[in-house]
């Protein structure tokens, strides 16, 4: 018999995870991807941070999400295990960026998740990130 915090605990991740795959979908997928532009499945060096994969994934970024695969360089050159790194770590920093936001997590979109991939677990909260953001949903609303 499971513990009751255990389950608790087993719900609310079941439910950010079913929250972020209804916005997650290949059409954000594709969204990000046009968004990262000259991203390809080699890896690069850009002021000094490992980039791999068409998403532009750093190697900070996957080892937030876990570290998932067989690899840095393996998972970001296997689509299905970069996409799976970007669910991971959106789902992992959702609350924050909605708290940012002053939004409810299930109100995140595809821009709100390009902004934490952009500026990192506090992303929201930049205004750097917006442009990027703004692209991603003008994409999506196409």
């Amino acid at each position: 018999m499971m513990p009751k915090i255990h389950t608790v605990c087993l719900v609310l991740m079941v439910s950010l995870e079913l929250v972020a795959s209804e916005v997650l979908t290949e059409e954000c997928f594709s969204c990000i991807r046009q968004y990262k532009t000259g991203g390809s499945d080699i890896c690069n060096i850009r002021r000094g941070e490992t980039y791999c994969s068409r998403y532009i994934i750093t190697e900070g970024f996957w080892e937030a999400c876990g570290s998932l695969g067989s690899g840095f360089v393996k998972c970001t050159s296997d689509d299905w295990c970069a996409r799976r790194c970007m669910k991971v770590y959106f789902n992992r920093f959702a609350s924050r960026c909605a708290e940012d936001l002053k939004k409810e997590t299930y109100q995140l979109t595809c821009g709100d998740y390009i902004r934490m991939h952009n500026g990192g677990p506090g992303g929201c909260a930049q205004g750097s990130t917006e442009a990027a953001a703004k692209e991603v949903d003008r994409c999506m609303a196409n």
